[in-house]
């Protein structure tokens, strides 16, 4: 990569990662609040849905428009309506508090994510030499490991800041966008792109059946998905009340075991990023990662019953998904045209958003409905199950984590070796 474009691409980096950092803050701090208004999981639920949804709703447009303009310009225009959507919802607020207004934020949020995140990979792409996908797209991993890692600390204290108000995350989250908006506009003037960029072919894309023309890449679609659902479903869904039910409701265990889910994610973003470890076969590594992913991490947080063995799952699990991630890039880059990319990295996101909210109500009601009442019955499967888990509150959750293990690790097998079937038969 020349010198000027690798300034340009960690510009781009650090201010987009600022901006992440904003945006991390202002979900998980609107999330406390809606909780904090309502005393109810459902309302929570409701905002995870509002902000995830339009990805897989608006998907074709994405599609159209990804296509369209370059990857600057869309980062540049999701940025300035991010920071005018986000300072109207602050002047509404100061004259009205409403949980349909910070929905309706939610869900215009979410339809701009649905550009950003096709056009961030596009980016990369187009910034990258060969033997340096792996590097450039683990530097963005890396970076959206460490706001993970710290947003959630932030976002407490500046509740806390403002006596429960979100005033101060609306701030905060406006400021994050300053950075990548003078770098972009700065650039695109100088490189004099503002001119359109259109041909007839980007007008009016031709339609490509994924299933025949990509096969290897539909089975990554469908395999990311069935990730995406999986980790909702447990982690993000019933992780927090397995381990206080597990912990007597300990908080500060809680806490590092959180904080080390961001810890392993820096870890393997650094593996990826200084070379430790190169993929050579995006492939094996992809299905690999998540293998291992699926059998220790999720098997050790259902079998734990403390701190210890929740960390060491937590790194387990988090370890791997940098390498997940930068395979499954990799992949596209490698094997689909270039005029194929926009479409097929807007279908990976939309159908990952599309198994966020799925994932999140039904691990709850699977965890209220199914498993706890199932581990809590007096008969010979109950027993079996409580030698395997305990017999403790969360146990029941702790189930649905074993389950997702044995799932995860059988279909982590099954699409490596569905794969390698396909490779054969081209050959």
């Amino acid at each position: 990569m020349q010198k000027q474009n690798y300034n340009f691409f960690i510009l781009i980096w650090s201010t987009q990662t600022l901006s992440t950092l904003g945006n991390l803050i202002i979900s998980y701090g609107i999330g406390i609040w809606i909780f904090l208004q309502t005393h109810r999981a459902l309302d929570v639920a409701l905002g995870i849905t509002a902000f995830y949804l339009p990805a897989w709703i608006f998907s074709r447009m994405v599609e159209k428009y990804i296509k369209l303009y370059s990857p600057e310009k869309i980062l540049l225009y999701t940025s300035l309506c991010g920071l005018f959507l986000w300072a109207l919802i602050e002047i509404i607020r100061n004259y009205q508090q409403s949980l349909i207004t910070i929905y309706f934020a939610l869900i215009i949020s979410g339809f701009l994510k649905s550009f950003q995140v096709p056009a961030l990979a596009i980016f990369i792409r187009k910034y990258s030499e060969n033997n340096d996908y792996q590097k450039n797209i683990s530097l963005f991993s890396l970076g959206n490991a460490t706001t993970a890692l710290i947003s959630p600390e932030i976002a407490t204290v500046l509740l806390k800041v403002g006596n429960g108000n979100i005033n101060s995350l609306l701030i905060t989250n406006i400021i994050s966008y300053f950075g990548i908006i003078y770098v972009l506009l700065r650039t695109l003037k100088i490189k004099n792109i503002y001119s359109k960029e259109e041909n007839k072919e980007q007008i009016n894309p031709t339609k490509i059946n994924i299933k025949k023309k990509y096969p290897t890449i539909c089975i990554l679609i469908v395999f990311t998905s069935v990730m995406s659902f999986c980790s909702n479903r447990t982690y993000e869904s019933i992780l927090s009340p397995m381990i206080l039910s597990r912990s007597n409701e300990n908080q500060t265990v809680l806490a590092i075991v959180n904080s080390f889910f961001g810890l392993g994610s820096i870890c393997g973003g650094i593996l990826l990023t200084k070379k430790i470890f190169t993929i050579k076969n995006p492939y094996t590594v992809f299905y690999l990662s998540a293998l291992i992913s699926f059998l220790f991490g999720d098997s050790l947080m259902a079998l734990g019953q403390n701190c210890l063995i929740w960390c060491l799952a937590a790194i387990a699990a988090t370890i791997p998904m940098p390498f997940v991630t930068a395979a499954s890039n990799m992949i596209v880059y490698q094997n689909a045209s270039v005029n194929d990319h926009p479409k097929l990295f807007t279908q990976i996101n939309s159908w990952e958003s599309l198994m966020i909210p799925i994932g999140a109500f039904l691990g709850g009601y699977l965890a209220d409905n199914f498993f706890t009442p199932l581990i809590s019955r007096t008969n010979n499967l109950s027993f079996l199950l409580e030698k395997v888990v305990g017999k403790t509150e969360g146990s029941g959750m702790a189930l649905m984590f074993l389950g997702t293990s044995i799932i995860g690790s059988f279909l982590s097998i099954s699409g490596f070796f569905i794969n390698k079937m396909i490779s054969i038969n081209k050959k």
